[in-house]
């Protein structure tokens, strides 16, 4: 192994490692979601897709085989946790290849490990852990003109269709190949999720939108109001650490806040207003908006705006920020210190459903020790230039 690589693969087995200690403080609880996820997967294990079954099954894919080898009833929240593991190593691949650079690939690593309504909310039955391993593992794939990558990005779509904010990257990142197929391969991957509703189609009769069988692809739609609505939530959520759930204040949960810090959001957002300043390629900040805009529209226009929902346009705000940090790293402490709260608002939320202990912290104790350790190394280093 070559010497340069050897501390950041150290680094992302500390944060894989921290992250499995956390679920160890964890107990299952499936949610209601859980339920139809879980009946899809055992369905198809024995043989017959049945989509009549609510839900966007993108990442759960990989249940199936676990479930042939286990039988277990949690297949779904097993294959979570996996994606859930696999998450400090794909953000670190993909900010590496996106910057090219192991600093901005480290930073990325330690933001997406600090989001445990991305991780741990894995204990549920919810997807958010396959959603952003997909969605990071596309993003890698497409630097480096990875074949598989179709299979990633179909399955992130057909996990969310918010996923699809990743369109515009996937355009400037094309490989420069002479065949069509091959300089276009990544979108071949929408095959995925278009076949799985033409058979839905074929089977029900319409388009189930996610676990919710009340809604299809005629009724999901939002009126012009409501889509106003959507976007003046999402500008308040966005920017505030404060809880609300916007469908119904009163019953308003711990977890109804923006799962990450808004520091990395106004940061994201400043960098992509002063372009010139942290991105060498025009076309990156130009297609990182893109997203942004694709993943929060297909949200404001579809459903209530939602904070689970918003998190492809989220990932994507956070790419925007690393070279902020990068460039003035005295946000990175004022960054790591409101990534805090997540952890705060996750503990008070389902302490008692997930019966929670202390191991939770696993993952904010090891980023603190890494980030003091790199503080030291720094002042230490600023003073031997003094002298």
């Amino acid at each position: 192994m070559r010497k340069g690589i050897i501390v950041p693969v150290l680094i992302v087995l500390l944060l894989t490692a921290a992250t499995a200690l956390g679920f160890s403080g964890t107990a299952f609880s499936p949610d209601r979601d859980f339920q139809f996820y879980q009946a899809f997967v055992e369905s198809l294990a024995g043989g017959n897709l049945d989509l009549s079954i609510p839900g966007f099954h993108g990442s759960n894919v990989l249940a199936v085989p676990w479930y042939w080898l286990t039988h277990s009833p949690t297949a779904t929240i097993d294959i979570q946790v996996f994606y859930a593991l696999l998450l400090p190593a794909a953000a670190y691949m993909a900010g590496k290849s996106f910057f090219k650079s192991q600093l901005h690939g480290l930073l990325l690593a330690g933001v997406v490990t600090m989001m445990p309504f991305v991780s741990m909310i894995s204990s549920i039955g919810y997807t958010s852990a396959g959603l952003f391993t997909l969605m990071l593992l596309t993003i890698y794939g497409s630097v480096e003109n990875k074949r598989w990558t179709p299979i990633t990005f179909g399955l992130a779509v057909l996990t969310k269709p918010f996923a699809l904010a990743l369109l515009p990257l996937l355009w400037i990142k094309r490989p420069q190949a002479s065949s069509f197929i091959r300089r276009n391969a990544a979108f071949f991957g929408l095959l995925i999720p278009v076949m799985y509703l033409i058979l839905q189609y074929a089977q029900t009769g319409r388009v189930i939108v996610g676990v919710h069988p009340e809604l299809d692809a005629l009724n999901v739609w939002q009126d012009p109001l409501k889509i106003l609505l959507n976007v003046a939530y999402a500008l308040q959520i966005l920017f505030s650490v404060h809880n609300y759930h916007y469908p119904n204040p009163a019953g308003t949960g711990h977890e109804n806040l923006i799962h990450t810090t808004p520091v990395l959001i106004f940061l994201g957002l400043f960098a992509l207003i002063a372009q010139s300043e942290y991105f060498k390629d025009k076309k990156v900040p130009a297609a990182l908006l893109a997203g942004v805009l694709i993943g929060f529209g297909l949200n404001a226009v579809s459903s209530t705006m939602n904070e689970y929902y918003m998190q492809a346009g989220v990932l994507l705000l956070i790419f925007a920020s690393v070279p902020v940090l990068i460039k003035h790293p005295v946000w990175i402490p004022i960054a790591l210190a409101t990534l805090h709260f997540q952890w705060f608002y996750f503990y008070l939320a389902f302490s008692e459903r997930l019966q929670l202990t202390n191991m939770l912290f696993a993952v904010p104790a090891v980023v603190d020790m890494l980030f003091m350790y790199e503080a030291i190394r720094w002042m230490c280093a600023e003073m031997k230039n003094e002298k």
